[in-house]
């Protein structure tokens, strides 16, 4: 499996490294030593060494102007604005989507994903991304099945992986599909790297929309973040302002995407999750400390968001050293 890696300008370089660390570690593993799992090179536009996001150098061994053939090429993800990087990376776009017609299988992860997107070989496909990008991802490229929880997604000539570090589990997904699960499992506990992982959901962060422009909303919003301890209602939430009920919910759903009740309990569970990752406060005293009196329901709630249990979110997340 000839594996081309393309580096350009302010990619992530462990995107890149890491990716070329896993699958020769699986070469490592072969019985037959004299035959190569994985033959792997790093190509930049023009063969020149480029810098990632930090200032380190990427050497390349080609350019993709060679005429190298590949089976599968890599697009790693990037530090940058996405709209400067699709505009500079237009050379890349087209090569990717020459390689695509050519039969080249396509990997990518994180915003990688974007110049995938961009070269059109996603359309009428389902794919996954970093979730920070889902409402950018969707708005432009609505022929494109997104699927945002998903830490991998597999449409066979197309392979996208989610957020940065979920390069590690693409590949762990690429050693166990072309090498085999034995060998996945051995790099997965070399790197210690939890292969596991099928979806992003517990990473997402609440981030309350504000650029939608509708100032009563805005205020409303802010009101709730700064107050959510407090028993909410719609009615609480009318009486700070001068629309009827139904104005309210109405112009809050457009603006947010939540009805204010929605948007309540996400603020709720988004605060709970840093008192779980940053205190040693039993989910009891969370539940009321965020404004919920009924413990049980909130625990169901909170899995309901964040697909695992407070215990499973503390366990994964806490940044608590514990003194056992």
């Amino acid at each position: 499996m000839k594996i081309g890696i393309i580096a350009y300008e302010n990619c992530t370089a462990s995107m890149v490294i890491g990716m070329m660390d896993i699958l020769s570690v699986a070469n490592s593993q072969r019985l037959n030593k004299k035959k190569t799992l994985f033959e792997i090179s790093i190509l930049t536009t023009s063969g020149q060494s480029v810098r990632s996001f930090t200032g380190y150098s990427i050497v390349p061994s080609y350019s993709i102007l060679s005429k190298q053939h590949f089976d599968m090429v890599y697009v790693p993800g990037f530090l940058a604005d996405p709209l400067i990087t699709i505009e500079q990376g237009k050379s890349i776009i087209k090569w990717l989507k020459g390689l695509y017609k050519k039969g080249t299988k396509l990997i990518a992860a994180c915003n990688g994903n974007l110049l995938l997107a961009e070269a059109g070989v996603l359309n009428g496909k389902s794919a996954t991304t970093h979730w920070s990008l889902k409402e950018f991802f969707q708005s432009r490229y609505p022929d494109i099945d997104l699927q945002p929880e998903k830490i991998i997604v597999d449409e066979g000539d197309v392979i996208s992986a989610a957020g940065v570090t979920a390069y590690l589990n693409l590949a762990l997904y690429l050693v166990a599909k072309y090498g085999s699960i034995e060998m996945a499992a051995y790099c997965s506990k070399i790197f210690l790297v939890d292969s596991g992982r099928k979806i992003q959901t517990p990473y997402l962060i609440f981030s309350s929309p504000k650029n939608h422009g509708d100032k009563d909303i805005i205020q409303i919003q802010t009101w709730i973040e700064s107050n959510f301890q407090e028993p909410l209602s719609v009615e609480a939430l009318k009486d700070r302002s001068s629309m009827s009920r139904r104005t309210l919910i109405r112009r809050f759903k457009i603006a947010t995407g939540d009805t204010p009740l929605e948007y309540v309990q996400r603020v709720r569970i988004e605060n709970a999750k840093r008192y779980l990752e940053t205190t040693n406060k039993t989910f009891s005293e969370i539940t009321w400390d965020v404004g919920y009196n009924d413990i049980s329901s909130f625990q169901r709630l909170f899995k309901l968001h964040t697909r695992l249990t407070p215990k499973e979110y503390r366990n994964k997340f806490t940044l608590v050293l514990s003194n056992a």
